[in-house]
């Protein structure tokens, strides 16, 4: 089995929001990604979905909202390629002198080695939980989470081992259609400690 996309994509570098400790709205802008392998218009709201989920899981803490303009975001959702040679990576950047990240995610699943390529070519909710659960491990890194050994966290990092069908197979598991996932954040209570330590 071929799994280094993943391997390689969710090991990435860390941004750190918390180090300016928020107190305001995080402005947010998700490029479009229409000219980029796999990407289907649904996915942007995947990555909505994941801010949100961050959102819900820090009490009230954190609070996102669309930036005026791109320039202004603090938080970039950009969708790359697979050919990129990376499933997922955040990025640090400055945004008018405050810390800020660029989340890169590949909406494509074909790359993914197998047997989750075909899993996920077959089965559209398992393709959009691939596709959110990257949304949710990279924007923890934009928050300032790093990764962790703890295979229920979702900011564990497939460095460490473990099973990788597993690890996205057991969230699919849990939504019978795509509106589900608006109940099933997949960020663990270790995650979570993370987080409120944070904000």
């Amino acid at each position: 089995m071929r799994y280094a996309l993943i391997i390689v994509a969710l090991i990435s570098s860390i941004a750190v929001l918390a180090a300016a400790q928020l107190s305001s709205p995080v402005p947010y802008f998700i490029e479009d990604g229409k000219a980029v392998p796999g990407f289907v218009s649904g996915d942007r709201e995947l990555a909505e979905m994941a801010l949100a989920a961050w959102a819900r899981e820090s009490s009230g803490h954190l609070k996102f909202v669309p930036a005026a303009q791109e320039s202004s975001a603090l938080v970039r959702v950009r969708w790359i390629s697979a050919t990129d040679g990376l499933y997922g990576e955040t990025q640090r950047t400055t945004v008018n002198g405050k810390p800020g990240a660029i989340v890169n995610v590949s909406p494509s699943v074909a790359g993914l080695g197998e047997p989750i390529a075909t899993m996920a070519s077959k089965d559209r909710l398992l393709r959009d939980t691939i596709v959110y659960l990257t949304c949710v491990h990279e924007t923890g890194h934009a928050l300032g989470l790093q990764h962790t050994r703890n295979f229920e966290d979702i900011m564990y990092a497939f460095g460490y081992g473990g099973d990788i069908v597993e690890y996205f197979a057991r969230y699919r598991r849990n939504i019978k259609s795509r509106s589900d996932i608006t109940r099933f954040s997949g960020v663990s209570p270790g995650d979570v400690m993370v987080l409120k330590s944070l904000y």
